[in-house]
């Protein structure tokens, strides 16, 4: 893929790029300078020289740097006009190594527009053109065409040596401008690479998020859509009271629900909800026990914590009660038990209760939990108990802030 024009600003951090102005009072102040430099270079070599060569010397000159005021915008065009200003202004005699200065300029942005292998092309017609104009300078063209005559003494060593110097410059010059076009590519595709990453990251974090809301909410109203269901001719008050924890318990799920999907949002534009933390698990507990879960939470003095940690302990001892109300037949009783230590929360959900079904292949919550453990640096293991039941115990480390 091309770039655009004003090439040079390619994919750099905003930082470091500079304002148009600042670009074009640079190039400007380059053009002057190769000015000065080939003027000077053929004025030094010129013997007898009058008024009116210095100003076809200063013309020259002039028609080889100018056009490099606008080499970013159009790097193509820029490079042909400078190529035929060097090709005549050594043809008439002028100084190869100060011109090719101009010419080499003009590469650079035509391979950092164009990529190496179509910016060879124009590697080769400089090289080509600079090499045949100062070989029929030194050694056909008469002496009376030319503003410098060259020494007969030393044409050819005066020749060899400024074609070596023309050529290492040209090549410079394009090797330059593909090196520094690679490593525009490279920072490019590691900024996508970092965008996508960012992005898979956040689906991932919301799908995790819903994940842990839905499942949780839907296996408490399908135990007791399934009590309602069973003792609706019989006990219509216990239906009756089922049918008002599926609606207690749908009201929260919706509000769960809202405030994920309200994290899409920018900072700007809502007042977010803060994220469920430690303070909420009495409510957890008693959803689990509406489902006819005996559960024991015992909660120690905690420290003040992240509310990323906080986040991440909730979620996962929801998504354990979630399996123990899935999974375990009833009556199941069972613990959730957090301690801190200096820097780490410990959890710990066990049940008492016989699995429904045998146990197969992992499922997403158990992944779900692990990987959010592994994001704050810690452990999770999760697995039936020698003397029955199933147990969780995860580890998650923080940066003390002090006591709540």
């Amino acid at each position: 893929m091309t770039e655009p024009a004003g090439v040079d600003s390619g994919v750099l951090p905003r930082r470091y790029r500079q304002r148009p102005w600042h670009l074009v009072a640079i190039d400007l102040l380059l053009a002057a300078w190769i000015t000065l430099l080939t003027v000077n270079a053929t004025l030094y070599t010129a013997v007898g020289l009058t008024g009116g060569t210095v100003l076809v010397v200063w013309l020259l000159a002039l028609a080889v740097s100018v056009p490099l005021a606008v080499r970013r915008r159009r790097p193509l065009p820029v490079f042909g006009v400078v190529l035929a200003s060097t090709i005549v202004a050594v043809l008439l005699g002028m100084s190869v190594g100060a011109t090719v200065l101009a010419v080499a300029v003009a590469l650079y942005s035509v391979a950092l527009s164009l990529g190496p292998r179509r910016s060879a092309v124009a590697l080769g017609a400089a090289m080509l053109g600079v090499t045949l104009a100062a070989v029929l300078a030194a050694t056909v063209l008469d002496s009376h065409f030319l503003l410098v005559a060259p020494n007969t003494k030393s044409v050819n060593t005066d020749l060899l040596s400024s074609l070596s110097s023309s050529w290492f410059t040209i090549g410079a010059g394009w090797t330059f401008g593909c090196s520094v076009r690679a490593r525009r590519e490279y920072a490019g595709q590691i900024a996508e690479h970092r965008e996508q990453k960012a992005v898979s990251e956040e689906r991932l974090r919301i799908a995790r998020e819903m994940h842990d809301v839905v499942a949780h909410s839907m296996s408490v109203i399908v135990m007791k859509a399934a009590v309602a269901n069973h003792v609706y001719d019989k006990r219509p008050e216990e239906s009756r009271e089922a049918l008002g924890v599926i609606e207690s318990v749908s009201r929260a799920a919706l509000t769960d629900v809202q405030r994920v999907l309200g994290s899409l949002r920018s900072a700007g534009e809502a007042h977010l909800a803060p994220s469920p933390g430690l303070d909420e698990l009495p409510e957890l507990v008693e959803n689990a026990r509406l489902a006819d879960v005996q559960v024991e939470l015992d909660r120690g003095t905690i420290p003040a914590l992240p509310a990323a940690v906080q986040l991440a302990a909730y979620r996962i001892v929801q998504e354990a009660l979630t399996n123990v109300i899935k999974h375990a037949a009833a009556p199941a009783r069972c613990t959730v038990r957090i301690t801190a230590e200096p820097g780490e929360l410990h959890l710990a959900v066990v049940d008492d209760g016989i699995p429904r079904r045998p146990a197969g292949e992992p499922g997403h919550g158990l992944i779900g939990m692990r990987e959010r453990a592994a994001l704050h640096h810690g452990t999770l293991m999760a697995g039936p108990q020698a003397s029955g039941g199933f147990a969780v115990h995860a580890r998650l480390p923080y940066q003390a802030s002090g006591p709540v």
